[in-house]
């Protein structure tokens, strides 16, 4: 009895390693932790530049300035006149270099007369006041210093209109020029006198625009219409009269406003010495030049 004891806790005691070490076997196996891989530092010598600029650099192009300075190169290319043909670098010599604790705007701005001189002589000496922007060198706007200073370029025109007095005296130069260099047309101010007279090249012929009350010599083309529209009654009755005075234009007799000219520098002497004598004024038979007598055929 006691072998057989003996026995079943032999057999019970094997059974339960065999089934001991089969879960062991299904249990995971831990993976061992890999020891730090440990780098190697490499001391590298880092060789220092002794000097960055080395290279030979070109100055500036202009669309290298314009790519900052966009509303600049903007003008240049639209409005920069002689400009245009200037480098930037031409003129600013320094650039950058402005420091607003110094305020050396005005040492480092370029000088006018650098290139140009005293064009406009020693009154005129402070460009600025008149060329207020250099990029668009020839945009000038009217200001008080300019229209004061009219006269000391423009002498001529100056001495006309006040030889010759006219509004245009009294309203002084900026009422027609709103800025330096501007044109305006007569119609800004007057009516034409007709609906055909509507070009400045038209008033100008009769209207000198300094000395618009001096009335130059007309142009033998002048259309008889031009003077129509102030001797409106005169031209209509010429026009209605069938004499050889119809086909003649004004300006062939009145080569320059009020001119009476004299009948006998188109006519000599078309009658006897008796008769002129006794009527030495052709009007006293010829009445109006522009309403001759004709001959009208018997009906």
């Amino acid at each position: 009895m006691e072998i057989r004891k003996r026995s079943l806790f032999l057999v019970i005691g094997v059974s339960f390693v065999f089934l001991l070490a089969g879960c062991i076997q299904q249990l995971p196996k831990e993976t061992a932790a890999a020891p730090p891989v440990v780098e190697k530092k490499v001391e590298e010598e880092v060789t220092k530049p002794t000097n960055f600029y080395t290279e030979k650099l070109k100055p500036l192009t202009p669309a290298e300035c314009g790519r900052c300075h966009s509303f600049l190169y903007g003008l240049l290319q639209k409005e920069g006149a002689k400009h245009k043909g200037v480098l930037c670098t031409d003129c600013h010599k320094e650039f950058h270099v402005y420091n607003p604790i110094k305020q050396n705007w005005v040492e480092i701005m370029p000088k006018c007369e650098r290139c140009h001189g005293v064009c406009h002589g020693e009154k005129l000496a402070k460009c600025s006041m008149c060329h207020i922007e250099p990029h668009a060198p020839l945009r000038i706007p009217m200001s008080a210093f300019l229209e004061n200073n009219c006269a000391t370029c423009h002498s001529k025109e100056a001495k006309e209109v006040n030889q010759f007095l006219s509004k245009h005296t009294e309203i002084g130069c900026s009422a027609c020029h709103e800025k330096h260099g501007y044109i305006p047309s007569c119609m800004d101010c007057h009516e034409p006198h007709t609906a055909t007279l509507t070009t400045n090249k038209q008033c100008l012929a009769c209207h000198p625009v300094h000395s618009p009350t001096r009335r130059l010599k007309y142009a033998l083309d002048t259309p008889n219409e031009i003077c129509a529209a102030c001797h409106g009654e005169i031209a209509d009755t010429l026009a209605h009269n069938k004499s050889k005075h119809h086909d003649v234009a004004c300006v062939r007799c009145h080569g320059k406003h009020k001119y009476i000219p004299k009948c006998e520098m188109c006519h000599g002497q078309p009658h006897t010495k008796a008769l002129l004598m006794k009527f030495p004024n052709c009007l006293e038979c010829h009445i109006d030049p522009h309403n001759l007598p004709t001959k009208v055929a018997a009906e």
